[in-house]
């Protein structure tokens, strides 16, 4: 399968569907597969990367090639010719020409490869990725300083389109950092007057249940990026790769990076800043409320499934304890929209000392508890959301929109928790017992499901059982699933209980 989904120039996201470059699936594939790949696969990674940024240091998301080029190139065709006539109707003939002369350069290479840049997250996987290369002690200094100093794509050296991309994390990432108001934290951008584009992995449109502020990007990959700058500047001089070298390499050297280059304490405190940005989403729930709200959700749903799941909460017992968790993002006003995730599996897989001695494994607690309170279904493995908390309004939201719902399993989340998890296990310092009991309990239930190569799964009600089924849209090999193979290497190397 990754014979596959490899070439000389890239990794393809999928096969069939998908088969092209896509910047977030390729870098989160190389930062799962560290266990088992060599560094000249990190290297293809980020060199394809590089060579796709932005004018700005922007990563691409995707490219569009062959047939999809052509229609995305006709609709920009259309556009420019609409604007043309409309100038050229009120009277401003050179606009006009301009705009026909630019729509018959679109023309002409109707199948030139697009790319797209309109996600987020991958801006701020590029320098975990990076930093995590040059961290590798089993690579030469001078392999790694001669990747970096490589100019064959012929757009620079890496080196430079690097820092191109950290300087974009810095000025993104500066507004909080120097006033850490909600306002500042990263938006999505808007798709029109009352809503926001959906620009990080979960990108369907009720992926962030129309939330404005993701967690997943400011909680976890903003401060892991920022971490990552300050690594990579500590890196950096022992290849010989000195701040007056950056000097002579970055665009602006009045701008932020070029800032945390010479001032470094001022890069500690704006990690130091982005770290408490989580408090914005945390959510707290009583037994009480937690009660209330799921059975408004379960009077809400089909008579087959609001029976289903009335049993299972009764087989669970009632719900005595308190549930923490941080919501799925945040609404135009910032306030928290309550839908549990599985999105701190992430930071469980790139921080392996998360979990500080004698922590209640608050981030783990909401894929132990059984849906709908919270993640983990059993015979199927943990849903990639939980909507039960939220307002009706976002039930009917992922009812019309499942990709990213209730009633998904997805397969690079699973993978992200079971590395996440072993992890843990590994770096923990006192007994590991709950991290193993997590691992062992949510393996058996994607065991169970029979499914757990698939790229994302689901299940239908039938009668009174629960039936594991995959879903319609997934594809035969997507390129994060392979990352089984990491998984099955990094489990057998834990300590036997």
């Amino acid at each position: 399968g990754v014979e596959l989904l490899s070439s000389k120039e890239k990794l393809m996201a999928g096969l069939p569907n998908f088969a092209t470059y896509f910047g977030r699936d390729m870098m989160m594939t190389a930062l799962m597969m560290r266990p088992i790949w060599t560094a000249s696969m990190s290297e293809h990674v980020i060199a394809s990367v590089l060579r796709k940024l932005g004018p700005n240091g922007d990563v691409s998301h995707e490219e569009a090639l062959g047939g999809q080029a052509i229609r995305e190139n006709a609709v920009v065709y259309d556009s420019l010719i609409t604007l043309s006539l409309r100038a050229g109707r009120d009277g401003r003939r050179q606009q006009a020409d301009s705009l026909l002369e630019q729509a018959r350069g679109v023309l002409g290479e109707l199948q030139r490869t697009r790319e797209n840049y309109h996600m987020i997250d991958d801006e701020f996987q590029l320098p975990v990725l990076i930093a995590r290369y040059l961290a590798d002690s089993t690579i030469r200094p001078e392999q790694k300083r001669a990747f970096l100093l490589d100019s064959s794509d012929g757009r620079g050296s890496r080196l430079g389109l690097m820092l191109k991309e950290m300087g974009l994390v810095a000025r993104w990432t500066r507004s909080y950092a120097e006033t850490p108001r909600l306002i500042n934290l990263l938006s999505f951008p808007k798709r029109d007057a009352t809503h926001w584009r959906s620009a990080s992995w979960r990108d369907s449109d009720a992926g962030y249940a129309g939330g404005r502020f993701a967690m997943d990007i400011n909680v976890i990959w903003v401060p892991m990026a920022l971490r990552s700058v300050d690594s990579i500047l500590d890196l950096l001089p022992s290849l010989g790769i000195t701040p007056s070298i950056l000097d002579s390499l970055i665009a602006d050297p009045s701008g932020v990076l070029a800032g945390y280059v010479h001032d470094r304490s001022s890069l500690g405190r704006a990690i130091q800043t982005w770290d408490g940005a989580r408090r914005h989403f945390r959510v707290r729930l009583a037994p009480a409320e937690i009660r209330r709200r799921i059975a408004a959700k379960l009077a809400w749903l089909p008579a087959p499934e609001r029976r289903y799941w009335t049993a299972a909460m009764a087989r669970h017992g009632p719900v005595r304890d308190s549930l923490t968790f941080l919501a799925l993002s945040l609404d135009a006003t910032g306030r928290p929209i309550p839908v549990v995730n599985t999105d701190p599996a992430t930071e469980l897989f790139l921080n392996p000392h998360l979990m500080a001695p004698g922590n209640t494994l608050e981030d783990v607690a909401p894929f132990l508890r059984p849906y709908p309170v919270g993640l983990l279904v059993g015979g199927l493995g943990p849903v990639v959301a939980d909507d039960a908390y939220a307002s009706r309004q976002i039930w009917e939201r992922f009812q019309a929109d499942q990709y990213h719902g209730p009633r998904v399993v997805w397969g690079r989340e699973v993978n992200l928790l079971f590395l996440g998890l072993a992890n843990q296990i590994s770096a923990a310092r006192e007994s590991s017992k709950p991290l193993r009991d997590a691992l062992d309990s949510t393996l058996t239930a994607v065991s169970e499901s029979g499914l757990q190569h698939n790229e994302l799964w689901s299940y239908e009600i039938r009668g009174e059982k629960l039936v594991p089924v995959r879903y319609g849209t997934s594809s035969d090999l997507q390129l994060w699933n392979t990352t089984n193979l990491a998984v099955e290497f990094v489990l057998s190397r834990l300590p036997r209980r």
